[in-house]
């Protein structure tokens, strides 16, 4: 039992130490997401900004080209600054956390391409049909990308739905690493007052013969004395000695825990209870104080003594018995004295019987 204990603590605090890892873990993981996904925002916020103002400044002059050179040295201006803001989208560092989102390197890099295709067109342009066909193709890039952004960077965007999603699975996780925590330390405690009651158990029970020993008796008298009357009956073993002496220790073990046995089982009574003192002492305690209930559980006890014990050994031996009682309060109301006066008449029974 002790040794199960001992294991499912162990094995119980080491798990619950691994869930406070895991726990830390996914908050920092949580943590990190969050900062992720607003670095995410706040350099696509910069740099898309940038891109589209000089854009749609570009896709706002172009159809007003051919009406004088200064609108043409716009437009020219105008490409060239979106021109440097796509490429410092695509090949910035600082752009790195931004681009490494699933699909944005690859689409601004072919809108880009787009861009620079227009170019060649941009520099034929002389007449009418000339720039409508630059401006139909700058107003697809332009709104290409526009339809992009807005797709993916307003609040029901697929990246905002997938980092959502991850978010609540990390949530999820977290909620159930702190049932099982909890648990676990439920666990723990069941464990650890388990293992309390086993020591008291153990402290308070004698290992020889299993039932309660002197320092039960004292503890269950102090509570006892002070709500109810009771016998005290001490019983020391005659015939003992002659057992150790003839058929050894291991024997007189053995005669010590039939005899424990005997008083726990022979005697038909419910109200009483059977400590070991020591040695070869034994005290019960009758839950009454009328000398007839008395007298007639001194006589049970004795019935225990009238067979014959049996050895492993096949050798039968016989033992007998001398008890002294007191009553609590009429005796004596100090539980030391009360053990001291039915010490005493269990010791001039085991003289008279000596005389005898």
């Amino acid at each position: 039992m002790h040794s199960f204990l001992s294991k499912s603590k162990t094995l119980l605090i080491l798990l619950t130490v691994a869930l406070i890892l895991a726990n830390v873990y996914i908050v920092t993981a949580t943590r990190d997401l969050a900062k992720s996904y607003s670095a995410q925002q706040n350099q696509a916020t910069w740099f898309l900004f940038q891109l589209t103002k000089e854009f749609s400044e570009l896709v706002a002059i172009g159809p007003y080209m051919l009406e004088n050179p200064a609108n043409q040295s716009k437009v020219w201006l105008k490409y060239e600054l979106t021109w440097s803001r796509f490429d410092l989208l695509l090949n910035s560092r600082e752009s790195d956390t931004f681009m490494s989102l699933e699909g944005a390197r690859p689409f601004f890099k072919e809108i880009f391409i787009d861009y620079q295709n227009m170019e060649p067109i941009l520099e034929q342009v002389n007449d009418q049909k000339s720039l409508q066909t630059l401006t139909d193709g700058l107003d697809k890039i332009y709104y290409d990308m526009i339809g992009y952004v807005n797709q993916n960077f307003r609040l029901k965007s697929p990246l905002y739905q997938q980092q959502m999603a991850l978010a609540q699975e990390l949530s999820y996780i977290q909620y159930l690493l702190m049932f099982l925590l909890f648990c676990c330390a439920a666990l723990v405690t069941y464990i650890l007052h388990q293992e309390s009651l086993h020591h008291k158990k153990l402290a308070f029970t004698d290992t020889l013969t299993g039932i309660k020993n002197r320092f039960s008796l004292f503890e269950a008298l102090e509570k006892q004395h002070k709500f109810a009357e009771f016998t005290v009956v001490l019983l020391d073993l005659n015939g003992f000695k002659e057992i150790n002496d003839t058929y050894g220790h291991l024997a007189g073990d053995e005669a010590l825990a039939q005899t424990a046995w005997r008083l726990n089982t022979f005697i038909p009574l419910s109200n009483y209870h059977v400590y070991r003192m020591g040695g070869d002492e034994f005290t019960l305690v009758l839950e009454s104080t009328s000398l007839e209930d008395v007298a007639q559980f001194n006589e049970l006890i004795l019935a225990c003594f009238n067979e014959k014990l049996i050895l492993k050994s096949g050798e039968s031996v016989q033992l007998g018995a001398s008890l002294g009682f007191s009553r609590y309060p009429i005796d004596s109301t100090d539980i030391n004295h009360l053990l001291s006066i039915a010490d005493k008449n269990m010791y001039k029974m085991k003289f008279e019987k000596e005389d005898g």
